[in-house]
Order: structure tokens, then sequence, then C-alpha cells
């Protein structure tokens, strides 16, 4: 057990820490298994050796730098169609904190990814588990690049390389718990419309003439946004397509 979250009303009222997993997820899932565990519990880790993210590729993270955590949610309310929107609230959470902390440009890159000035600083994974007709439970995986000096990729960057400064992980950690609870209780509340307005403003590449990759198969059209299903919806030459997660790449 680690110290609790005080400031959040009811996340992070229980919190575990490990000082290096293969996947805090993973860690996650498992102990949910184990035992009943209650809504809002915490694990994070300084060192997550086997970290995963979208279409299965590897989160990498220097030891001791980073926003390594899991949340356990109980959504038991939302209707399985609609399980996207934890999606959103987590992306919508997440710039929330961080416009606090840096001043580029923040967007939500569709479906799990926040990219500042264009280049990726945090991931979203979120695993969610049935039990008949019902969403039983979430575990909500995020990782955030904070202090980390230098990365193996171009395209990534963190808060200490976006401001000069360090930055505590911990309280960032439960600056992000306030957010997103908040964003969950508006969730809650049925404010569908609402939270689905908000992504689109923060939707990367919204509006814009852009290429994308189906398959083999490269062509160019415009985000128009998510439709009631969750999938992505582009407008290619007046001929609108829909594509649901793993299904589109964005190219250029």
């Amino acid at each position: 057990m680690h110290k609790i979250f005080a400031k959040p009303l009811f996340l992070g009222k229980k919190v575990v820490f490990l000082p290096q997993c293969h996947s805090t997820n993973d860690e996650l899932v498992s102990l949910a298994k184990k035992s009943v565990e209650p809504e809002g519990l915490v694990l994070y880790t300084d060192d997550q050796t086997k970290g995963r993210g979208q279409r299965g590729n590897v989160w990498l993270a220097e030891p001791g730098k980073n926003i390594l955590m899991s949340l356990l949610l109980r959504p038991k309310w939302l209707a399985p169609n609609d399980q996207y929107y934890l999606n959103l609230i987590v992306g919508l959470a997440m710039l929330d904190m961080l416009k606090s902390h840096v001043n580029g440009e923040l967007v939500l890159k569709w479906p799990n990814d926040v990219y500042l000035s264009e280049k990726k600083i945090a991931g979203i994974l979120i695993e969610n588990s049935m039990r008949g007709s019902v969403l039983e439970s979430s575990v909500v995986g995020i990782g955030l690049n904070v202090n980390q000096k230098g990365f193996n990729l171009s395209s990534a960057t963190s808060i200490y390389l976006e401001t000069g400064k360090e930055q505590d992980r911990v309280e960032m950690m439960e600056q992000l718990l306030i957010y997103l609870e908040q964003w969950y209780l508006k969730l809650k509340s049925g404010s569908q419309v609402y939270i689905l307005n908000e992504y689109h403003k923060s939707m990367m590449w919204r509006g814009e003439l852009r290429t994308f990759k189906v398959n083999e198969e490269e062509f160019e059209g415009e985000i128009l946004g998510i439709d009631s299903n969750g999938r992505l919806t582009i407008n290619e030459r007046d001929k609108l397509r829909n594509f649901g997660i793993k299904e589109v790449k964005f190219v250029r």
C-alpha cells in the first residue's frame, strides 16, 4: 500500500505502488480478479518493463521519470455501446491537467493518444470486462512522459523537454485523478453530448485534409469526428467512411 490521494472524492482512496512490474494494466487486472477491489483503486510503478499500447506497441519509459499508472473503474451504469466514452473522458482529463503545466498545442489523437506540439506525450489503454450485458469493470492504463530528458523517437516529448522543469509525479497523478473524477461524474450524469462536443474541439486533424491508410490503401480525407458507435468518421470526397480501432492509420 502507498499513500492515498486525499483531494479526489473517491478515486485514489486505495493505492498500490510497485517499484517495478511488467505492465500496470496486467497487474491491476490480475489483482481485481483475485479479490473484490474498490472503484478508484490506483496502481502505479516507477519501472514498467513491458508496458502495452494500442496495436500491440510497447510503451517505453525511463525508470523513475514518468507516470505509469492504472485505475480501476466500475461503470456498471454505462451502456456497453457507450464504453468508448471512457476513452474520451480520460483524454479530456489529461488535457485539463496538462494545460496547467505546458504551453504548446494539446490535442487528442483518436483513439488513445495525447499530443503536444505535434509530438506524443501520453497514451491511454482501457481494458473493459463484461459480465453478461453489464460493463463490470474498466482498467484505465495511463502513460505520461513527465521528467524524461530523451527518447529514441523524434515523435515523442515530455513535460521536461517542453518546459525545462522537473515535476512532482505524485502531485500530477493527484491532479489527473481530480479532473478524471469530474469527467467521470459528468458521464454518469448523462452528459454524453457535451463530452463528445468537447472531445471534438480537441481532436487532432479534425477539419483538415490529411492522408490515412487502410491495409495497403492510402487516401485523403477529412476527419469529421466520432460516430454513435465510437468509430472514426472520415469524409473522403463526399463519401463517409467509418473505422473502428486498429482499422485505419494516420499517415500525414
